[in-house]
């Protein structure tokens, strides 16, 4: 029998009430957890923001922008930052599905793909796409998505969905003809179906399995699977590459997991050359965790992903590079930002400091 949107909503809503947080999970040490951080209007995300019509950047090897605009890059770049995004997004999606897979078996992968399209992906996709497309791109991107195929439940005997994630926002050469403006747009649309595919997986395991198994997944694919190829992908696509703080900033600042939109609003600052301080003035969780009234799984929820995800993504720049939280949920209240982390680089006098040898190539 076929569940109503109202049955799934309940399903989801079940799983969040009744879940019973685990004592003793893993915490991460705040550097002062008196210090308070207020929303500052002036540090509100600017990157989506035109910037001055004169910059025109073929990637981002220079050096970090404080004042980053996505239309500081040329067209070719922009549309080089899509095709990045969408090998990212079979990189993110693929994790959740292989380890789902793996855990679960290959029939309970499949049920989790087909509810994650049919009950997350469908009601949202022709909005996303009427949102961020030219107009003129919407009916043949939104016929070729094949929604219409996501009704009930799953086929029986289908070995294989045959979901084709790159289409709503695939990158296509006719792009270059777009101008920058647009081409943001098409980005940030971008992001956030990416956002969509991912949450769509992880809220099903939630409902079938429980939180727990869903806060292992995001744990272990992380450091294992997920940031090892998109810091690949930033080098290949953005020229990012470097052992500095700079270099880290300047990957969170063009992540596709993280660009501002209805669901993240970020400011990044460098106030000494090697000190970056990354700030979430807004982020999806504690909006729908303190809305329930759930401070106590919202915890839970950034500490088990947050602080492992940035701190791997900072030792694949340099082992030597720290991670400190200044704020993390629970927040004072709903007017202070979402979380704080600062990054700086460790010297020979830090217990923890990783002697670095350096190793010439051979000539010829």
């Amino acid at each position: 029998m076929t569940e109503s949107i109202d049955d799934r909503g309940a399903d989801v809503g079940s799983a969040l009430f009744d879940y019973v947080v685990p004592a003793g999970f893993t915490k991460f040490p705040v550097a002062d957890p008196s210090a308070r951080f207020p929303l500052r209007p002036e540090n509100l995300d600017r990157r989506q923001e035109p910037g001055d019509p004169s910059v025109d950047l073929p990637d981002y090897s220079g050096p970090f922008r404080a004042d980053l605009r996505f239309t500081d890059f040329s067209r070719e770049q922009l549309v080089k930052m899509l095709e990045m995004n969408d090998e990212y997004m079979h990189v993110w999606v693929g994790a959740w599905l292989e380890e789902a897979e793996v855990r679960f078996g290959r029939e309970e992968r499949l049920e989790i793909e087909w509810l994650a399209w049919r009950d997350g992906m469908v009601p949202k996709l022709e909005g996303m796409l009427r949102e961020f497309l030219p107009a003129s791109w919407v009916d043949a991107r939104l016929d070729a998505a094949g929604l219409g195929r996501f009704v009930g439940d799953r086929p029986a005997g289908v070995e294989e969905l045959g979901i084709r994630y790159s289409g709503p926002f695939l990158p296509d050469p006719s792009m270059l003809d777009l101008s920058k403006e647009e081409l943001v747009s098409i980005l940030l649309g971008c992001s956030e179906y990416m956002l969509q595919c991912n949450q769509g997986v992880s809220m099903q395991i939630v409902v079938r399995h429980g939180f727990g198994d869903m806060f292992a997944i995001a744990w272990d694919i992380w450091s294992a699977k997920v940031l090892p190829a998109v810091k690949d992908l930033k080098a290949r696509h953005m020229g990012i590459d470097g052992t500095d703080v700079a270099a880290f900033m300047k990957d969170l600042q063009i992540d596709a997991s993280a660009l501002p939109g209805k669901a993240f609003d970020l400011h990044f600052e460098m106030p000494e050359p090697d000190v970056g301080i990354m700030t979430f003035n807004r982020c999806p969780a504690p909006v729908m965790f303190e809305a329930l009234g759930r401070e106590d799984i919202l915890e839970q929820n950034c500490h088990a992903v947050c602080p492992a995800s940035i701190e791997e993504t900072a030792k694949l720049y340099n082992p030597n590079m720290k991670m400190d939280i200044l704020a993390i949920p629970p927040r004072a209240s709903a007017d202070h930002v979402c979380c704080v982390w600062k990054l700086s680089m460790r010297d020979e006098s830090d217990p923890e400091f990783v002697p670095i040898q350096l190793v010439r190539k051979a000539p010829g």
